[in-house]
């Protein structure tokens, strides 16, 4: 059963040679969990750059999955220790990029928590970033 949540989304972006991008989002969406799987979904706005998108984070215990449809398309997994790459589509272009998962804190259950994720990025195999985030799931009062 999918229940109304309140979503904080905060983090940093560090590209080499450049200043640290802080950013947070705050939303409404939509939260499930059952037997150590669960499901955030949340609608993007003009704020996040990604109007018309709707985000998925999918996750157990030792993975994170977050999908992207709609004006931006993309599934990005999370797994210490296993890099990913994966294709990334916006309405500007494609590119090419890989995760490399350092930790995943999850401390997530069925009213909510915070997840946390620590990662590098690297764009079209030539410009890399580190990023952190995290994610603050409350119930809403009904």
């Amino acid at each position: 059963m999918n229940k109304k949540v309140l979503i904080t989304v905060s983090g940093f972006q560090r590209l080499e040679g450049q200043e640290q991008d802080d950013i947070e989002l705050i939303t409404e969406g939509e939260y499930s969990y059952r037997n150590g799987r669960g499901m955030l979904r949340y609608e993007e706005s003009e704020i996040t750059g990604m109007a018309g998108t709707t985000t998925q984070f999918s996750f157990t215990s030792d993975e994170v999955v977050i999908s992207r449809k709609g004006t931006t398309n993309s599934r990005m997994a999370f797994v210490e220790g296993r890099p990913n790459v994966f294709l990334y589509n916006t309405p500007y272009g494609s590119m090419t990029i890989g995760v490399d998962t350092h930790k995943i804190s999850n401390r997530l259950d069925e009213h909510g928590g915070e997840l946390e994720i620590d990662y590098t990025l690297q764009f079209d195999r030539v410009m890399s970033s580190r990023n952190r985030f995290a994610v603050k799931i409350k119930e809403q009062a009904v």
